[in-house]
């Protein structure tokens, strides 16, 4: 059959049923099953909990020690402002 062009096909022929062989097929063989994913916890993943606990309490250390360095004047120094000016200057700049 030639097909030519978009339109209606012509010369179709009239379906007709294919004859069954006489034998049914094999079965088929028992397909391998595919990989599954897999999660294992050891004790690496464990630690991972309190090492946020100490950088959190490491945190909570540091802020403790600096509110105290300003409630006892210490805190502000004329290097640390120095760098300060210095750096909301360079942020001036930048702009």
């Amino acid at each position: 059959m030639d097909v030519n062009g978009i339109g209606p096909v012509s010369g179709s022929q009239p379906v007709r049923k294919v004859a069954q062989p006489a034998t049914p097929p094999p079965a088929p063989e028992a397909r391998p099953t595919s990989p599954t994913d897999e999660l294992e916890l050891t004790s690496v993943n464990s630690a991972a909990p309190s090492q946020v606990d100490l950088k959190a309490e490491f945190q909570s250390q540091r802020i403790a020690q600096i509110q105290q360095q300003i409630a006892d004047g210490t805190y502000e120094t004329p290097e640390k402002l120095d760098i300060a000016v210095d750096r909301m200057l360079e942020s001036l700049l930048a702009e």
